[in-house]
This record gives C-alpha cells, structure tokens and sequence, in this order.
C-alpha cells in the first residue's frame, strides 16, 4: 500500500516540474514541514515553463 501512495506522489511532484526524488524529504520530520511550505509558496517549474511559451520567449531552467 505504501509503495502506491510513493508512487502517487512522485508523479504529483514530477508534474508540477520537480524532480521525483523530493519525495524523500518527506520522510525527514522537520525538514519535510519547510520543504511542503517553499513548494506550496514557490513559483513551480511547470508554471514558469507555461508563461515563456505563452509569451514566446525562451524558456531556462
């Protein structure tokens, strides 16, 4: 059951542009608060992406 839910979650983040491996912060119990609080409040990679095609400008990571 666990193995699905990392699964799940690992895509989660994949689609919102991180990389997969962020999801071992979360099992580091205070780091795992900070980490979801500069996700929630960071600007994601997908949506930087999304605004330079939109505007027709080159996107960089």
């Amino acid at each position: 059951m666990a193995v699905i839910f990392f699964i799940a979650y690992i895509r989660i983040i994949q689609k919102a542009g991180y990389s997969g491996w962020w999801i071992l912060v979360g099992l580091v119990p205070i780091l795992n608060v900070v980490m979801f609080l500069v996700f929630a409040f960071s600007r994601w990679p997908v949506l930087r992406e999304r605004d330079a095609l939109r505007s027709g400008g080159a996107y960089s990571r």
